[in-house]
């Protein structure tokens, strides 16, 4: 049975992985919105990421701010906190800094934004559905998990004017005791019912000291993962997969209602298809593997964030040969789900291209078949397969300013 191997990481490989699986919520995002347009239209895009976010985000603010021991108020400074620990403001790929005026007033602005520089090509349209029309709903349905009287509104946003404006946006966020306070989306008090939503993370005391063992104290303007303790990080990872997960669910379980279980299974299906490929070749450079051999795909299985946290997700890799692997997935809370969304319905329908795809981003003459057995989650991974074209799906993840983001350690803050 695969283990914990975040305990097994130092304070520095935690940081670097903890950007990692934010990263791969964005490369979700882009392979799951791209099925979207194309298998039902522009029109689509808006409504379904509105409901992503808004069904996700309120769920997994609140699971971080237990986890790092800032929920004990519905401040501000909570709401930025909980911003600076979600993988919708990935580390890097969005510059965002904070300040806090008082416990009811604050802003942040974003110095850059990737999100917007993958986007602006497309025109101000595009700009204005992901900047207005998206952010609106999603930005307050993330402050309503902290307080509902809670609102973001934006200083200046893009379209940007004049065209290489500096900041790219900025936002002030305000607490009003006498505002209407805002209702939990539906989406997101159905999330929350998810036996995802309700595992427990396992926090063990490491050896290692330094860093911060939680996020309690002062706020940061720029808060960097290698500022944590290797104990915090550990559990900072795992929630970070919680993260990717909820999204995954919440955008299926969206799909779902306005086009058809099955239109959100293929919908799913693709967007595994791409991220998990290239996430794969990311995890094996940060693994420094070849990628010629089934031990390094066993070792990126170990670590991708398809399968984590280990709370959620039961694998087991048997190797056969130097060739060959057999991949199971046991019982555990994610085949125990309910309803049918999340990536483990893929698999369950018998749908391979999404596990194929993390096999190949490590091995491209990588395929799984699947086995079989007695009706549960099973396949057998080999070497034998043909070195053939990308799928669209990684064409287009890899089409992304995102797949050219190169991130930066910040070794200096292990010395504190």
């Amino acid at each position: 049975m695969i283990g914990n191997n975040f305990f097994e990481l130092d304070r520095l490989r935690l940081a670097q992985l903890g950007r990692e699986m934010m990263l791969f919520a964005q490369f979700n995002s882009r392979t799951g919105y791209a099925a979207l347009r194309m298998n039902h239209g522009d029109e689509a895009y808006q409504a379904i990421a509105i409901d992503n976010w808004m069904g996700a985000s309120p769920v997994y603010t609140r699971r971080m701010q237990k986890a790092m021991c800032f929920d004990g108020d519905s401040s501000v400074e909570t709401i930025f906190k909980g911003l600076q620990l979600e993988c919708g403001f990935t580390h890097q790929y969005f510059d965002v800094r904070f300040a806090v005026q008082s416990s009811e007033q604050g802003r942040f602005w974003l110095e850059s934004c990737g999100a917007l520089l993958e986007t602006e090509p497309r025109g101000p349209d595009a700009v204005k559905t992901m900047c207005h029309d998206i952010e609106d709903p999603t930005f307050n349905a993330t402050a309503v998990a902290t307080n509902p009287r809670a609102r973001m509104t934006p200083v200046h946003r893009p379209p940007r004017v004049p065209s290489d404006r500096v900041p790219h946006c900025e936002w002030l966020v305000h607490i009003d005791p006498d505002a209407m306070p805002l209702a939990e989306p539906k989406s997101a008090l159905a999330i929350s019912k998810t036996k995802l939503a309700c595992i427990v993370i396992e926090s063990l005391p490491s050896g290692t000291p330094g860093g911060l063992d939680d996020y309690s104290g002062d706020m940061y303007e720029q808060l960097h993962l290698e500022q944590f303790s290797q104990t915090a990080l550990s559990v900072i990872c795992r929630e970070l997969a919680v993260q990717v997960h909820l999204l995954i669910t919440a955008m299926m379980r969206s799909v779902a209602e306005h086009y058809g279980e099955p239109a959100a299974l293929a919908v799913a299906e693709f967007q595994m298809a791409g991220s998990c490929w290239v996430m794969s070749e990311r995890l094996c450079r940060w693994l420094g593997l070849s990628g010629s051999g089934i031990d390094d795909i066993i070792r990126v299985l170990e670590i991708h964030p398809a399968f984590q946290p280990r709370e959620y997700w039961r694998l087991e890799v048997i190797r056969n040969d130097s060739e060959s692997a057999r991949l199971r997935v046991h019982d555990c809370p994610a085949l125990q789900e309910t309803e049918g969304y999340g990536w483990q319905a893929v698999l369950k329908a018998g749908m391979t291209a999404g596990l194929a795809g993390l096999v190949r981003g490590v091995c491209r003459r990588a395929r799984v078949t699947a086995c079989g057995e007695g009706g549960s989650l099973c396949w057998d991974i080999s070497l034998d397969g043909v070195d053939d074209e990308e799928p669209l799906a990684v064409q287009i993840a890899k089409g992304t300013v995102l797949y050219q983001t190169r991130l930066r350690d910040r070794v200096q803050l292990l010395q504190v």
